[in-house]
């Protein structure tokens, strides 16, 4: 029999620069591009480097609470107190929020 992995049993990481706007929610800042012309090309346009993601208030909280040790579960334990109803159902919502910054190399996976 093979054992499946529970995605709420995975620890995600930061991988990502981020910051936060004036009303303290955070967004993970993504270099638009590697190469080097580009770079050179959009500078000289006088445009951003980087693409800012905003997070919303649900997405910024389950971000800071990503420290490198705690699960996804266990990420979804203090949403659910801080947020009660507004974050349900939380564990799909999180595992789904993690494997698209997980997919887009914001986050890795500590097993």
């Amino acid at each position: 029999m093979v054992k499946k992995d529970n995605i709420l049993e995975y620890v995600p990481l930061q991988n990502c620069q981020w910051d936060r706007d004036a009303k303290g929610k955070v967004f993970l800042i993504k270099e638009k591009t590697k190469n080097k012309l580009l770079k050179k090309i959009i500078g000289w346009l006088g445009r951003n480097q980087d693409f800012h993601i905003h997070l919303d208030d649900l997405g910024s909280a389950a971000w800071l609470e990503t420290d490198g040790q705690r699960t996804i579960l266990q990420i979804s334990v203090i949403l659910k107190q801080a947020f009660a109803a507004k974050i349900e159902p939380a564990e799909p919502r999180l595992a789904r929020f993690f494997a698209m910054l997980a997919r887009d190399g914001f986050v890795r996976w500590r097993r």
